[in-house]
């Protein structure tokens, strides 16, 4: 007797239908915690941190989520997760060529990362944005005429040919100095008489 005679059509029926879900499911895209190995710009390479007895998932280099007018800095060893899309990225990521099928990527396919929150962070003033990073902050435009550099050693803007820089030894300027309106080095001051004479400190 074939086993088609000794099991009930609708068990078969059943267990047929389970592993066709089974099996579109493993081919969806998936969602998974990860640690970021190397970073080329805006594009990482991740481990993904998950106990899988199965198999291990392999390494997978993807775009990081965000825009190319705030550029949030990365570094190995930050965690956070892989998000999958419908389509693969490729061709918007420079991963790839083409403009994207209608089809979707494999399970590991199509992916972005994602930073994570972590409850070990330093809350510095949570009302506030925070910008903070082993290098600093760069504010500038796209021609990089205007420019805001925080660093650990200075602060510094500029604009053209005028700049301002703030460090250890003291504060630089670079440009005209005009104080309501007048340039700094034209300012003049009444009731004294040219000579040797010193004029007093400066008023507040």
């Amino acid at each position: 007797m074939s086993n088609a005679q000794k099991t009930p059509l609708v068990v078969s029926l059943q267990k047929a239908i389970s592993n066709k879900i089974d099996d579109a499911l493993q081919g969806l895209g998936q969602v998974l915690p990860c640690s970021v190995t190397e970073v080329n710009g805006a594009i990482v390479t991740v481990n993904f941190n998950i106990n899988n007895k199965q198999f291990t998932p392999p390494p997978v280099t993807c775009s990081t989520i965000g825009s190319q007018y705030i550029r949030v800095p990365i570094k190995v060893g930050d965690t956070g997760i892989c998000m999958a899309a419908t389509a693969r990225l490729g061709g918007i990521t420079g991963l790839g060529l083409g403009v994207a099928p209608l089809i979707s990527p494999s399970n590991l396919g199509g992916l972005v990362f994602v930073p994570i929150g972590n409850v070990n962070w330093e809350t510095i003033d949570s009302k506030a944005v925070v910008i903070s990073a082993p290098n600093g902050a760069v504010i500038q435009t796209d021609d990089e005429s205007a420019s805001v550099i925080i660093s650990e050693n200075q602060i510094s803007m500029t604009y053209g040919s005028n700049s301002i820089t703030i460090n250890s030894s003291g504060i630089n300027i670079v440009g005209t100095l005009s104080l309501n309106g007048v340039p700094y080095l034209l300012h003049e001051h009444l009731g004294v008489t040219v000579g040797s004479g010193i004029t007093g400190g400066v008023a507040p």
